[in-house]
C-alpha cells in the first residue's frame, strides 16, 4: 500500500485529534462540573464529533485507506458508550396495566406573550395539543406570568413564579414561571427557588388510585445565548466559553439538590424537564441513575427537542424510575416554540 501523501498525512492528524476529543467526551459523564466546569463544555460537541467522524471515515474509504479503521472504531465505541443518541425505530408496547398515567413536557418560552410571535397562535395550538394528546399531567416550563392561556381538563394544578429574580442584567418585573396541571389529586407541592438565576424546578405528589407518585418538572440553568450558529460565532469567544462554563457548574449544583430531594421522596418518581444539557453530560448521567430514558427506551429517530439553526439537539426529557414501565414515547413535530413538546405513557400494577 502506498504512503499517505503530505496532504493526507495532514488529515490524519486531524482525524486523531477528533479522535481524541471523542474519547475524552466518554469519561464526561462522570466528571462533575463543579470541579472541571470548562472541559464539561466537549459534551456538546460529541454530535458534532459523529459527524465528523463519519466524514472521514467515508473521507479514507474513497481513497480506500486503512485508516478509516481509526473512524469506524470510534463510531463503533460511541455507539456503545452513547446508546441515548438515536433510535432506529420507535417502539410503543401492547400490554396493558392496571394503572397507567401520560405525561408531556413542554417548554413554551412563555407563550410568546414577550416575544415576536403570536401569543394569539400560541394559545390555540396548545389547546390543540391538549386535546389531541391528552395528557394526564402537563409540565409546563417557562410559563408565562402576563396573559397565560386557560388550560382546561385540569381540576389540579401548581403555578409558580419566584418572588423576585435577583440576577443581574434581568428586569425586575420578569418573572418565569413553571407549572405542573394534573387530571388527579395534587397533595403535596413545592419548588426550589435556585439563587442567582431565573431558572427554577417544582415538584408535586400526585394521587393516582391507590398510588401516589412524585413527579419533578425540571428546568435547569441555561446558557443565555442565542439559539443560533451566528451568534457563537460572533460573540466574545472567551466570555461565551466562562458563561457556559459557569452554566454547567450550576446545573451541577442545581441537580445536587434535586437528587438529594429525589432521594428521600417515600414515593416513586418521574423526572421531567428542560435539562439545558445534552444526554452525553454529567447533567443526564446524574439525573438517569435508577431511571428510565423513556425515549431510549420507546423512542425512534434522533429525538431532537430544541431548534438550533436546524442542529439536531435533545435536551428535554422524561425519566421514569424502574419499577415503571414505558409504554410509548413521541416526540411532537407540531410547536409554537424552540422547543418541542414530548409525551409518555407510563404503566404499573
Amino acid at each position: 500500500m502506498k504512503k499517505l501523501s503530505g496532504f493526507n498525512k495532514f488529515i490524519f492528524f486531524l482525524n486523531s485529534i477528533a479522535a481524541v476529543l471523542l474519547l475524552l467526551t466518554f469519561v464526561l459523564p462522570y466528571i462533575s462540573p463543579i470541579s472541571f466546569p470548562t472541559i464539561s463544555i466537549l459534551s456538546l460537541a460529541v454530535a458534532p464529533l459523529l459527524i465528523v467522524h463519519f466524514i472521514f471515515a467515508v473521507y479514507w474509504l474513497i481513497k480506500m485507506r486503512r485508516q478509516m479503521l481509526l473512524s469506524m472504531l470510534m463510531l463503533g465505541l460511541a455507539l456503545l458508550e452513547f446508546n441515548s443518541f438515536i433510535n432506529f425505530k420507535e417502539n410503543i408496547s401492547e400490554e396493558k396495566f392496571k394503572n397507567e398515567l401520560t405525561i408531556m413536557s413542554y417548554n413554551v418560552l412563555l407563550f410568546n406573550t414577550y416575544g415576536k410571535g403570536d401569543y394569539k397562535k400560541s394559545e390555540k395550538m396548545m389547546k390543540e395539543l391538549i386535546e389531541e394528546h391528552q395528557p394526564d399531567v402537563l409540565n409546563i416550563q417557562e410559563y408565562s406570568e402576563a396573559n397565560g392561556p386557560i388550560i382546561e381538563g385540569y381540576p389540579y394544578k401548581y403555578v409558580h413564579f419566584k418572588t423576585k429574580p435577583n440576577v443581574k442584567g434581568v428586569h425586575k418585573n420578569y418573572y418565569l414561571g413553571h407549572a405542573i396541571y394534573s387530571k388527579y389529586p395534587i397533595i403535596n407541592k413545592g419548588a426550589f427557588d435556585f439563587k442567582e438565576t431565573v431558572n427554577n424546578s417544582l415538584y408535586a405528589d400526585i394521587v393516582k388510585g391507590n398510588d401516589t407518585i412524585r413527579v419533578y418538572n425540571l428546568h435547569l440553568k441555561s446558557f443565555g445565548i442565542s439559539p443560533s450558529v451566528s451568534s457563537l460565532q460572533e460573540g466574545d469567544k472567551k466570555k461565551l466559553i466562562g458563561r457556559m462554563a459557569f452554566a454547567f457548574k450550576e446545573q451541577a449544583n442545581q441537580v445536587e439538590a434535586i437528587i438529594n430531594h429525589k432521594n428521600k421522596s417515600p414515593y416513586p418518581t418521574i423526572v421531567t424537564g428542560d435539562f439545558n444539557n445534552t444526554a452525553f453530560s454529567y447533567i443526564y448521567n446524574q439525573l438517569n441513575k435508577g431511571m428510565i430514558d423513556t425515549f431510549s427506551d420507546c423512542g425512534g429517530g434522533l429525538g431532537t427537542t430544541f431548534d438550533f439553526d436546524g442542529f439536531p439537539l435533545r435536551i428535554d426529557y422524561i425519566l421514569a424510575q424502574e419499577n415503571f414501565n414505558v409504554l410509548s414515547f413521541k416526540t411532537i413535530e407540531k410547536t409554537f416554540s424552540d422547543h418541542h413538546p414530548i409525551i409518555a405513557k407510563l404503566g404499573w400494577d
